[in-house]
C-alpha cells in the first residue's frame, strides 16, 4: 500500500488539517494488513519533508509532522526505523521554526538510531550528523560539535594530516559524502590549507594529491584528497576567503 496521490495533493496544497485523518486513516490500515504493508505506506509518508514558500507555511505544517511521528511510534515502535524517519522530519521543522531545544533532543535519539544501524562512512549516517552538528551551532554548543567530529575516520593517507589540522585549531565546518558517488568521506574546514606545504611537510603519500576547483553554483574549495579511497580534507578557496581567514601550513 503506498501514499494515494490524494493524499500528495494535499500536501503540496499544504492543507494539514485535512490530511492528518487522511494519513492517520491509511497508515492504520496498513497496519491491520501487515507489518509489510505498514513499512511500504509509512515509506510514501515519510518520504515527503514539505516544500514551503514561507515561515507560514512551515508553522502550519508542525502538527502534521507531529501527527505522523506519535503515528509510527504507536504502529511501528518507538524506536523502528519509520518512526526515526519520521523524528527527523519533525526535528527539520522544529529548527526552522526555532524551537531548537526539541529539535536537538529529537535528531539526538535519530542519531543514536542510525549510529546502531549504519557504519559511520553511509551516507544515511552522514546526513544525521551534519544536521545534529546544525542544530548544536544554532544552540551555541560547540564543545558537543567537537565531539561529534571526533569520530570522524580517514583512510591512512589522510588520518595524520586530519589530525595535525585539528591540532593546528582548525574547526570542521561540515563532514560527509561530496559530489559523486567517486567521493568518500570529505572534510571540510573554517581555514585555508596549505597544500602544498602540508603534503611536503607531513610527507603525505603520492596517492595524496591537490584538488582545486572554482565552482561557480556548486561552491568551490582547495584541499587535499587521496586517489584510492577517495577521502579529502577540504578548505575554502583562496580566491574566495575572506582576509581573516586563517591558513594552516607546515613548515
Amino acid at each position: 500500500m503506498s501514499i494515494t496521490p490524494n493524499i500528495f495533493q494535499m500536501l503540496n496544497a499544504h492543507q494539514f488539517e485535512q490530511v492528518i485523518p487522511a494519513v492517520e486513516k491509511s497508515l492504520r490500515a496498513a497496519a491491520a494488513e501487515s507489518s509489510e504493508k505498514l513499512i511500504e505506506a509509512a515509506r510514501g509518508i515519510v518520504g515527503w519533508r514539505g516544500f514551503f514558500g514561507n515561515i507560514d507555511q512551515e508553522r502550519s505544517s508542525e502538527a502534521y509532522f507531529r501527527s505522523v511521528y506519535r503515528l509510527l511510534q504507536e504502529l511501528a515502535g518507538p524506536d523502528s526505523p519509520a518512526a526515526m524517519a519520521a523524528a527527523e522530519n519533525l526535528a527539520g521543522i522544529l529548527g526552522a521554526l526555532d524551537q531548537v531545544e526539541e529539535a536537538i533532543a529529537l535528531r539526538e535519539k535519530v542519531f543514536a538510531s542510525v549510529s546502531e544501524r549504519f557504519p559511520p562512512d553511509d551516507p544515511r549516517y552522514m546526513q544525521v550528523l551534519d544536521g545534529l552538528v546544525f542544530l548544536y551551532r544554532r544552540a551555541g554548543n560547540e564543545k558537543k560539535v567537537a565531539g561529534l567530529y571526533r569520530n570522524v575516520r580517514l583512510c591512512e593517507h589522510l588520518a595524520g594530516a586530519l589530525q595535525y589540522i585539528l591540532d593546528q585549531g582548525a574547526q570542521i565546518s561540515s563532514c560527509g559524502q561530496a559530489w559523486s558517488k567517486n567521493c568518500h568521506i570529505w572534510v571540510y574546514f573554517d581555514t585555508l590549507l596549505d597544500c602544498g606545504a602540508l603534503i611536503k611537510g607531513l610527507a603525505l603519500d603520492p596517492c595524496v594529491r591537490i584538488h582545486d576547483h572554482r565552482g561557480t553554483h556548486e561552491g568551490s574549495e582547495r584541499g587535499l584528497k587521496c586517489t584510492v579511497h577517495h577521502d579529502a580534507l577540504m578548505g575554502p578557496h583562496p580566491s574566495n576567503a575572506s582576509p581573516q581567514t586563517r591558513t594552516i601550513t607546515k613548515v
